[in-house]
C-alpha cells in the first residue's frame, strides 16, 4: 500500500478495537477497486473522545467510518443528518460526509438480510424469534417490520427472548409504536413454545462468543429440526448454539457473512461503488477471514 498525501483514511471506532476484522476487509476492497484509502482501527476509551473524534471526522481527510460496541447509539447526539433506520433504532454503525456534513447509517440489518439471502432464505412471513435485547436484537426487530420504499419485508410473527422482562417490554412497545407491529416477549424459561414453533431463531446475545465458548442460550432440546438458525456471533465460527443445531438437522449460520455485507453497504456509501449483486466477492471476502481464523 502506497501512502501519498492524497490517501483519503478511513476506519472503525470502538472499545475494544484491535480484534476488527474490517480492516482486513475494506482495505481488500480498497486495493481491488484501485482507491487510495486506507482502513484502521481507532480505540476511544469514552464518549467525550467519540465526539472529539466525530469533530476530527468532519475536517480531516476522512473517506468513512465505522462504529462498533460500545458506541453505536452513543454516536447518534455527535451527528448531523441521521437515517430513518437509524433514527428507528437508535444505532449507526456508519458515517460519511454528505454536503459537508456527518451523516449517519445503520447497515446492519441489510447485512443480516444479505447474509440470510446468499443462503437462500427469505425471511418475509416468517414466524421470528429474536433472542436478547441489546444493540442488535433491537436493530433487527425495529427494522423488519419498518416499512420503506426500497424494502417489503413483514414478519408473519415476532417474538423477543431474554433474561430481563423489563426491557424486553421495552423494545416491544417501541417497535409497536414505531411499526404498528405487535411484539410477544418471554423471558428464556418460559419461551419453549415460541423457539420450537419458529421459522428462523436469530441469537443476538453475546451468549457462546469468545471466550465463553462453552455457554447456549438456549436449551437444544427444544429445537425444531425445521427450523433456521441464524447466530450473530463468528468467533467461534461454530458455537455451541450452531453445533447444536448442525446435530440436530437444522439450516444454520454465523454472522461471518453478516459482517461482510454490512461492510459492503458501507462502501458504497463511503464511494458510491455498489457491489450488493456481487456474491463471488462475497464469498472471497469469506474466504480471506477464514484464513485469519485458522492461522
Amino acid at each position: 500500500m502506497n501512502i501519498t498525501g492524497n490517501t483519503k483514511i478511513a476506519g472503525i471506532v470502538g472499545n475494544p478495537i484491535a480484534h476488527s476484522l474490517s480492516p482486513k476487509i475494506h482495505n481488500f476492497l480498497f486495493e481491488r477497486h484501485k482507491i487510495d484509502a486506507v482502513y484502521v482501527p481507532f480505540f476511544i476509551d469514552c464518549e467525550e473522545n467519540l465526539q472529539n473524534f466525530v469533530k476530527i471526522f468532519k475536517s480531516a481527510n476522512f473517506l468513512g467510518c465505522n462504529v462498533t460496541i460500545p458506541y453505536k447509539s452513543a454516536i447518534i447526539p455527535f451527528v448531523e443528518v441521521i437515517d430513518a433506520d437509524a433514527q428507528n433504532t437508535k444505532t449507526a454503525n456508519t458515517l460519511y460526509i454528505k454536503d459537508g456534513k456527518v451523516c449517519a447509517d445503520t447497515t446492519d440489518f441489510w447485512g443480516f438480510n444479505m447474509a440470510l439471502k446468499s443462503d437462500n432464505f427469505d425471511i418475509n412471513q416468517k414466524n421470528i424469534v429474536i433472542l436478547g435485547n441489546g444493540g442488535v436484537a433491537r436493530t433487527i426487530a425495529m427494522i423488519l417490520p419498518f416499512k420503506r420504499e426500497h424494502r417489503k419485508i413483514s414478519p408473519k410473527k415476532l417474538s423477543l427472548v431474554g433474561r430481563n422482562e423489563q426491557k424486553l417490554k421495552l423494545l416491544a412497545d417501541d417497535v409497536f409504536q414505531k411499526t404498528n407491529c405487535p411484539v410477544s416477549y418471554f423471558i428464556f424459561e418460559n419461551a419453549n413454545e415460541i423457539i420450537r414453533d419458529a421459522d428462523i431463531i436469530i441469537n443476538c446475545t453475546s451468549v457462546g462468543m469468545y471466550p465463553n465458548i462453552d455457554e447456549i442460550p438456549i436449551n437444544p432440546c427444544v429445537l425444531n429440526s425445521q427450523t433456521y438458525i441464524f447466530d450473530t456471533i463468528y468467533n467461534p465460527l461454530e458455537t455451541k448454539l450452531l453445533k447444536a443445531a448442525k446435530k440436530n438437522g437444522n439450516r444454520a449460520q454465523n454472522g461471518l457473512r453478516m459482517l461482510i455485507w454490512q461492510a459492503i453497504a458501507s462502501f458504497y456509501f463511503w464511494t458510491g461503488i455498489d457491489l450488493s449483486e456481487n456474491y463471488g466477492l462475497a464469498l472471497e471476502l469469506e474466504n480471506l477471514l477464514l484464513k485469519e481464523f485458522n492461522k
